[in-house]
């Protein structure tokens, strides 16, 4: 009640005064993911006047969901809407020089909006609305190779904001573009992960490919530049299964056929001499029957 009452009567200094102004600016603002940014917003200033009770509220425009006000001489945030909690600040030292100005860390995809700057002092009372969108840099693709007898599946994978604009084409020849089949999802901090897919023919594979991945909001272009045929004969070099599996079976067989005669040779052995044993046990008997 304390704060509307005093709303109220520092509004209606509006009246007493028309010099008094807010002024933010009027481009929209781009705010990148998990950066901080500041919210720019200036009012009118007499160096004769005392700034004991000035007013500052930043609110969304949409709901009016309080993101950060300032009253008493000190921070007012126990109507702070959760959403910005422990992630917003003021810059005090500079209200001297008319500047109230809001500090946002963490920026995260629901922050896009309008936002409103209200400021109101013993000159008057006024308002400025600002727009602030967000943005998320794609990352480096990550490529993935799968192998068919007669076709390969090349996959490219990343994740930014917003959705980007994708050209995959031949280096030799830029007026020719392919078309790959293309699929986005949101993940869970609002960010767009997608895929880029493109299946060749094997008898096609030899073009120095080039893929454009464009992002238009923070002026970024990821440019991935790449030989299919290359690429098939180096995971067939590092993934030669078959082949592997070919070469253990043969030695398994040899060092199996190998023990096999090594207890066919022990076992003859030991009958030999088994034999040459009784041969000497019958002699000794003749000799001993008379």
């Amino acid at each position: 009640m304390k704060y509307l009452l005093y709303m109220q009567i520092m509004s209606a200094q509006v009246l007493l005064s028309g010099a008094f102004e807010v002024a933010v600016s009027k481009t929209t603002l781009v705010g990148i993911h998990k950066q901080s940014i500041v919210l720019g917003c200036h009012f009118t200033v007499d160096s004769d006047l005392p700034l004991d009770h000035i007013i500052i509220t930043w609110q969304r425009a949409k709901n009016r969901d309080v993101v950060h006000s300032y009253y008493y001489g000190k921070d007012q945030l126990s109507l702070q809407s959760e959403q910005y909690l422990g992630r917003t600040s003021l810059f005090p030292e500079e209200f001297k020089h008319g500047n109230a100005s809001l500090m946002l860390t963490g920026m995260r995809a629901e922050d896009a909006g309008q936002y409103v700057c209200f400021v109101s002092n013993v000159l008057g009372s006024a308002k400025g609305t600002i727009s602030l969108k967000f943005a998320a840099y794609y990352w480096d693709p990550q490529l993935l190779i799968k192998l068919q007898s007669s076709s390969s599946t090349f996959i490219l994978e990343s994740q930014g904001y917003p959705e980007p604009s994708v050209f995959w084409y031949c280096a030799e020849d830029k007026n020719v573009f392919l078309q790959p089949e293309i699929s986005f999802d949101k993940s869970e901090d609002g960010l767009y992960s997608f895929q880029i897919i493109l299946k060749v023919d094997n008898a096609k594979l030899n073009c120095n490919h080039v893929v454009e991945i464009q992002n238009s909001l923070v002026n970024q272009t990821v440019t991935r530049k790449f030989n299919l045929l290359l690429l098939q004969q180096d995971s067939q070099r590092q993934n030669p299964n078959k082949n592997v599996w070919i070469a253990l079976s043969s030695c398994t067989i040899l060092i199996f056929a190998a023990i096999i005669v090594m207890v066919l040779l022990i076992c003859k052995r030991k009958h030999t001499q088994q034999q040459k044993i009784e041969e000497k046990r019958k002699c000794t008997l003749m000799r001993v029957i008379p």
